[in-house]
């Protein structure tokens, strides 16, 4: 049995492999759409299955791991993960693209979870929960990084052949990683947990998880409509450039974020979430490269580093005990509806209207939004 420090990094490996079956595809969207016919509102369609997979799909496999063990859940989460990229190699489109994000849905699901949890296990010594919280927010936020980036360069290294190379060393990957895993000893907890760990809000906490809410909506615009729109206008490998940089950015900002108040960090993150938004719909629709770049680092930093770590801070504030978890599933359940609802509107507007109208409607009602939600925390006292 492997255990110790060579126990977590295989678990942050299979992590990282899990997180990056999620944005490997990402430069290829916008190339799905157009074979496909499907649009900008068909692309955000098979893009948000993935978001509303994890929303259904949460109650149940926020615990599953307590009750069958962390090294049944991380399993199937990399043969999921490796299912979801070999639907795209051998069938590149939109309808593999949506059967690959309820895969990665599932893969996601099953690692929130348990996979943290497992390395603290297997860690040992006083300093166990904080070396695996380190390795796992490291394998999270490269994974993210890092899929998108290696796929973008495969294609301008290696031409636009489908599948990449990078699709393959992921499949191997995952081939690799399944037996090590395997080998991982289970210390599987001995009570029984309900089956379904449903979230919750605690007071004062609304606000702060609609922040939530506002950041996942632009950043699942700029995932869908902004490539879309940029494609459509001959340039197809812009918007993956400034995605790859926004998530970047966004999980640096995550890693050096400050002890700032939790009130004080969704204050902060609104104004310049909007900012950033306002640039990368100016750079989408003007194709600066200048502009999308720096629209991309303050969406990034709002989104991943002030809202979310706000949002999550105020529920675990809030909330005490096992109450917890539940409030910080109610953070990512708003949080993957931001994913789902803003992002397909969106894009049936730029199919129905044009990219300007549609691009202004969704900054307008992003702006009504964090208006509101910056009076709502101001009243609240600090």
């Amino acid at each position: 049995m492997i255990q110790g420090r060579a126990a977590v990094a295989a678990i942050g490996a299979a992590v990282f492999v899990i997180g990056t079956t999620t944005t490997l595809p990402m430069p290829l969207f916008t190339t799905y759409a157009a074979r496909d016919g499907g649009g900008a509102g068909g692309l955000a369609l098979a893009f948000i299955a993935y978001a509303t997979t994890l929303i259904v799909t949460a109650p149940l496999l926020g615990g599953l791991s307590d009750r069958i063990g962390r090294r049944p859940c991380v399993l199937a989460a990399l043969v999921f993960a490796g299912l979801a990229t070999v639907a795209l190699a051998l069938a590149p489109g939109l309808a593999s693209l949506a059967v690959a994000r309820v895969l990665q849905g599932l893969a996601i699901g099953l690692i929130a979870g348990g996979a943290t949890a497992w390395a603290a296990d297997l860690a040992g010594g006083p300093e166990a929960g904080r070396q695996a919280a380190r390795v796992m927010a490291l394998a999270t936020a490269g994974s993210f990084g890092f899929g998108g980036l290696a796929t973008l360069g495969a294609l301008w290294l290696l031409g636009d052949a489908e599948p990449p190379i990078t699709f393959w060393l992921h499949i191997a990957a995952v081939a690799l990683l399944v037996p090590i895993v395997a080998r991982l000893p289970d210390r599987r907890p001995t009570g029984l947990v309900a089956w379904l760990r449903l979230p919750a809000f605690p007071r004062g906490t609304v606000a702060s998880s609609f922040g939530m809410f506002a950041a996942w909506g632009v950043t699942g615009v700029a995932l869908t409509s902004v490539p879309s729109t940029l494609a459509a206008a001959g340039y197809p490998r812009l918007g993956p450039l400034a995605l790859c940089f926004m998530i970047l950015v966004g999980t640096a900002a995550q890693q050096v974020m400050g002890r700032l108040p939790a009130q004080r960090l969704s204050l902060i993150g609104l104004p310049v979430l909007l900012l950033g938004a306002a640039l990368v719909i100016l750079g989408t629709l003007h194709i600066s490269l200048p502009l999308l770049l720096a629209g991309g680092a303050l969406v990034g930093s709002a989104a991943y580093g002030f809202l979310f770590i706000g949002a999550l801070a105020a529920a675990s504030e809030a909330a005490a005990g096992e109450d917890r978890a539940r409030a910080a599933a109610g953070v990512f359940l708003v949080a993957h509806a931001g994913f789902c609802i803003p992002p397909l509107l969106t894009g049936l507007a730029v199919d129905a209207f044009g990219a300007s109208a549609a691009f202004g409607g969704f900054w307008a009602a992003m702006a009504v939004l964090c208006a509101a939600l910056a009076a709502v925390l101001l009243r609240r006292p600090r």
